[in-house]
């Protein structure tokens, strides 16, 4: 009995952006979970964070020309030493997490 195969030409692209959303949604989480763990002395260092594109995925960044102390609190702050490497724990977070949420349904 012959087999009749259907294939799909776009898969490949549809695959990449599927891969592409996952990857925003990962960024966003990281990027949320960061600004609740950042100190909050002024707020103004939650609010400089933000998400670029990059050509392999997406870039979190704290800090600009207000927040010029964004990676010293990251790596040291007496005052408040629960919020050392708060974007690092909230990439952890989100890697230690179910990633399968961010890759259902996007293919």
């Amino acid at each position: 009995m012959p087999v009749k195969v259907n294939i799909d030409k776009n898969w490949s692209k549809k695959i990449e952006a599927g891969m592409q959303k996952a990857l925003l949604e990962m960024s966003l989480d990281i990027h949320r979970r960061a600004v609740t763990l950042a100190p909050i002395e002024t707020a103004a260092l939650r609010n400089s964070g933000k998400v670029e594109p990059i050509p392999d995925g997406y870039k979190i960044q704290f800090g600009n020309s207000r927040v010029p102390y964004a990676r010293k609190r990251h790596f040291e702050n007496k005052k408040n030493p629960q919020t050392l490497g708060y974007l690092a724990k909230a990439g952890d977070g989100v890697a230690r997490g179910d990633k399968s949420k961010y890759f259902r349904g996007k293919i």
